[in-house]
């Protein structure tokens, strides 16, 4: 099967059902296993016990009206937030993420920037 190319602009996020677009400027998924080592009388077992997720995203900075404000909101009432992370060829869902940190980032250039960091299950369809 021929890979298949997804252009960045054709990624869109949706934070609890609002969805945000043409304001992502990178973004990581990470699925780390954790892995247990046993040995046994003739080898070594490896089983999963767990499967841990996180999501960063850095956005443009949208002041009080869209995505910075419903991030500060969530992390303000100890919520956690449902977010689909949507491309031409697939979806991330996490359906109860919880925000592990919410920055502002500004320099001389006059772009302000915003990074997420998520931790939660994150499920690929």
């Amino acid at each position: 099967m021929p890979a298949v190319s997804v252009a960045g602009a054709a990624i869109n996020l949706s934070v609890d059902a609002t969805q945000y677009e043409s304001q992502i400027t990178t973004g990581t998924i990470t699925t780390t296993p954790t892995i247990v080592r046993t040995k046994t009388l003739d080898s070594v077992a490896f089983d999963q016990t767990d499967l841990n997720s996180t999501m960063s995203v850095d956005f443009l900075y949208d002041e009080a009206a869209g995505l910075y404000a419903a991030l500060q909101t969530a992390i303000a009432a100890g919520s956690t937030v449902a977010v689909i992370v949507a491309s031409a060829t697939g979806t991330w869902t996490g359906s109860a993420m919880s925000i592990d940190g919410l920055d502002l980032n500004y320099d001389a250039t006059g772009v302000v920037t915003a990074s997420l960091s998520l931790t939660g299950d994150v499920t690929f369809a």
